[in-house]
């Protein structure tokens, strides 16, 4: 997964990945099949255990603005993310991908636009969101500024900057 998330996707070969884990070109087809399948197998990882805890973050019953808070300070601030964001890489480039992988996308995809929907709901009924704007429309709006903010971090765009530019896109939303 470090290997498709610190790199290139499409710079990292097989030949690399299979030197950096220790296994054969044989071993690795059977397990995942095809390039596809260990693609798809990464991604499925990451969204586990990367995106897995800024759900468990988006889900919890603080209040919408800390919530965003911590989120910003994640996107902008985490030495662990200053490579950016797989998903986010793998969604601007989805077209890359076998199909295994694009469904793969496709369906985190859905998965986070509901989260982020989910968010403004309950953010909504808790009185912590005024709801100006439909719950689904806050939630894609943000989907991007979250990826767009990854990929400017990977682009080497200071922290600093990065969490300037999220607090005036987040301000629209609160």
């Amino acid at each position: 997964m470090q290997a498709y998330w610190q790199d290139d996707r499409a710079a990292v070969s097989i030949n690399a990945l299979c030197q950096l884990a220790g296994v054969s070109k044989p071993s690795l087809y059977r397990d995942f099949g095809s390039e596809d399948g260990l693609t798809a197998a990464v991604l499925a990882h990451y969204a586990q255990s990367v995106l897995g805890p800024l759900e468990d973050l988006l889900s919890s019953p603080a209040a919408l603005a800390d919530k965003l808070d911590t989120l910003i300070r994640i996107v902008s601030d985490d030495p662990g993310m200053a490579a950016g964001c797989l998903y986010a890489k793998m969604r601007a480039t989805r077209s890359r991908f076998g199909p295994q992988t694009q469904r793969g996308l496709a369906d985190l995809e859905t998965h986070m636009l509901a989260v982020y929907t989910r968010l403004f709901r309950d953010s909504a009924a808790r009185g912590n969101w005024r709801g100006h704007l439909d719950p689904a429309l806050a939630a894609g709006y943000l989907h991007e500024q979250v990826g767009l903010a990854f990929s400017q971090r990977a682009a080497g765009v200071p922290s600093a900057t990065v969490r300037a530019w999220l607090v005036l896109a987040t301000s629209a939303l609160v």
